[in-house]
């Protein structure tokens, strides 16, 4: 068992010097495709606003 939670701390040691040797690449991109989504979804609520007022089921 102690091999495994070693492993598992080595594993975990490579993947966080990988990601810290990235900088701010990670939150960058994080934050782009975040507010890509963001963008997307208003788009959308805006057809769906519009559409349910053309219906009249607008609240």
């Amino acid at each position: 068992m102690t091999d495994f939670w070693f492993g598992f701390g080595h594993g975990m040691q490579w993947l966080l010097d990988g990601l810290v040797a990235l900088g701010w690449l990670p939150v960058t991109v994080f934050t782009i495709v975040m507010a890509i989504g963001a963008i997307y979804w208003m788009m959308l609520q805006g057809r769906y606003n519009r559409r349910a007022k053309e219906k009249g089921e607008h609240i």
